[in-house]
Parts: structure tokens; sequence; C-alpha cells
């Protein structure tokens, strides 16, 4: 969270609200929470809220043995400070309309921070509602969606914690936590695992598993079935589900792409820029061409189409931060020494000067 910027007000940021609901239930990766106490520490009124919150949302997860997905109950929240922060009208005999800062009654605005107070007793409805409703009850499978450009996270029974990508698909399997805890994802994700040697974590994609040994790590999904995992800390078992191979094992810095039933494993790895989507920054270090089409199809909703099997090999290192789907495109051409069409959503890559090819 930028130190110049106040945490969450009426008037703050959707990134803003979106930090804070992840610091109150505990689902922020680390360099986010760094941020977040750091401004805490200077300003104790914050702090007693965000402390306020957090206990909240940890007595709900204790009682409903759910998972808490934290934004759409802060929606509520923000929505309430909002609704309480602004004047009422009342209509008064005759047809006319009052708001009460035309009168020499009491004030209506209250401190926003006292209103977020109140808002917050009311957060263990809020998320209680929402979290038996989703699933209906703890033995049923449960499903989290994000759409185009939009991240959430999610707190596991467990302990662990999701944040998942924009475009992706997170499926908690039924049963979770009783023997395994398993979890299916289609698209991207960050994972901070509560270690459980007697119940391993599992996620699952449609080429590949990826077993937990204790650790945080980032799984990517793309269209042709490649699957990329980086790990920040631990370790982490990456097989391919078409392999009779023996898993590989992946350490903190270690990057591991399973393609048509391989392996392939980069060790020591910088993993910042790989986790930096976490924070809203979309950054791609050697990534493959297939890896950046998945990205800018979630992020942005672009369908990227490459026209020759030459550009289809070649990596991209590039930084997307906060910018618009022209500032995209041109970075990808200029990076790539392609030349670009665009047609609605679609856009259409091609070396410079090749003849006509294959849309792939």
């Amino acid at each position: 969270m930028p130190h110049d910027l106040p945490l969450p007000s009426p008037d703050a940021s959707d990134a803003e609200w979106a930090a804070f609901a992840r610091y109150v239930t505990e689902e922020s990766p680390p360099a986010e929470v760094a941020a977040v106490e750091a401004w805490l520490a200077a300003r104790p009124l914050d702090a007693r809220l965000a402390a306020f919150m957090k206990a909240r949302a940890r007595r709900i997860e204790a009682v409903a043995a759910v998972p808490v997905n934290t934004e759409s109950a802060l929606a509520a929240v923000r929505q309430r400070i909002a609704d309480d922060a602004a004047p009422s009208l009342r209509v008064i005999p005759g047809g006319a309309v009052s708001s009460p800062a035309a009168t020499t009654a009491a004030p209506w605005r209250r401190p926003w921070r006292l209103v977020g107070f109140a808002a917050a007793a009311g957060l263990a409805a809020v998320i209680g509602l929402s979290q038996f409703g989703r699933s209906g009850g703890s033995a049923a499978s449960r499903a989290y969606r994000t759409a185009v450009g939009q991240r959430d996270s999610v707190r596991l029974p467990d302990g662990s914690t999701v944040v998942l990508a924009p475009g992706s698909i997170l499926t908690v399997a039924s049963g979770f936590g009783e023997v395994a805890r398993d979890v299916t994802l289609e698209g991207a994700a960050y994972f901070d695992v509560a270690h459980d040697e007697g119940r391993p974590f599992t996620v699952r994609t449609a080429t590949a598993d990826i077993r937990d040994i204790g650790t945080a790590f980032s799984v990517k999904t793309v269209a042709d079935g490649g699957v990329a995992v980086a790990v920040t800390h631990g370790i982490v078992a990456l097989g391919a589900r078409a392999s009779a191979a023996t898993p590989v094992e992946l350490q903190a810095g270690d990057r591991g792409i399973v393609h048509a039933g391989a392996v392939a494993v980069t060790r020591g790895v910088e993993t910042r820029d790989v986790m930096a989507w976490t924070l809203g920054a979309l950054r791609s270090r050697d990534g493959s061409l297939a890896e950046v089409r998945a990205d800018v199809r979630r992020w942005y909703g672009i369908d990227l189409r490459v026209l020759d099997s030459a550009l289809a090999r070649r990596t991209i290192t590039a930084s997307f931060d906060g910018a618009s789907v022209a500032q995209v495109i041109e970075t990808l051409a200029l990076t790539l020494g392609a030349s670009v069409e665009q047609r609605g959503d679609t856009v259409l890559l091609q070396l410079r000067g090749a003849g006509a090819a294959t849309v792939r």
C-alpha cells in the first residue's frame, strides 16, 4: 500500500480497499503485509480498525469452518461506510426535501473510522451468509472465480491462503482437509500453504499436479496445456500427468515448466517479477509467448493470435504495470519485433516482413 495514501476511506481507491481486505484476513503476500503494517504503525486509529476486523474474520472462520472470501464481504462494509458518511434526505410535508446539512440539528457526518467499526460489527453476518449460501456446508466442493482484470483472495479452512489472478477459477474439493487437501486451478494463483505432513496439499491442473511440502508458490496454466510453477520458499513436487516419471522437486527460487508431458526446471531464478502480479503489477521475465498470451487474456480480455511458428517460440521480458490495452500491444510489438493488427478483442501478431501464415 503506498505510504502517501490513507487506509480505506469513503473515497479510497479500489486497490487500497483490496489491500485492506487481504490484510484483515491475513491473505496478503509478504511485501503487502510489510507495507500495510508500516503504514499502521504511525496511525493507531487505523490499526485498531484493522485489528478489530481481523478478529471478526478469524471468529467467523472458526465458527463456520469455511473459507472466507473477504473482498465480497468488505465491499458491503465499504458501501455501509459510504452510505453512513453521506447526508440522508427526508421528505417533509408539502413535498419539500430536507437534508441534515440544512438544519441546526446534530451533525450527520461521523468520522469514517467510527462508521467503519459499526459496519465491521456486521461483518459476521455478511461473511456467514455468503459462505454458507455458497457451499451449503463444509462437505461440498466450492468454486471461486475472478473476472477479467479482477484479483481475489481466499483463506482456506486449514489456514492456507490463495491469491487468485484475473480470469481464473479455483475449485476446493469436497471433503477438503479430511484426509487430503486438494484444489483444482484454471488460470493462475499464488498459494501460501500451511504445512501439514498428515494431509498433503495438492494443486491439480489439466496436465500437472503440484504437491506442497510446506511452501509458497505460484501456478499458471495456459491454453496449450502448459503449466508454470515458481517457488518463493519451501519445496514443491511437480509432476506431469501424462508421464510416469517421478515428480521433480522445486525449491525456493526454482521455476518449473510442464509442457507436452515433460518437466523443465530452471534453478535459482529471481522470482520478484514472477510474483509481481499479486500486487497488481503484470510482468514477464523470459516468459514464453504462450504464458504471456494467457496473462494478457486474463488481465485485459485480449486474445493474442500468433501468425507464424518462429514468433511463437520467442520469450518475452517486459513490464505491463498499469498499462492500457494500447500500451500492452505496443510493448509486445517492440519486444517481439512484430507487426500487429487489432480486430476488436483479437490482436494478430506476425514477424515483420513475414508472409501469410496460419493463425495460432
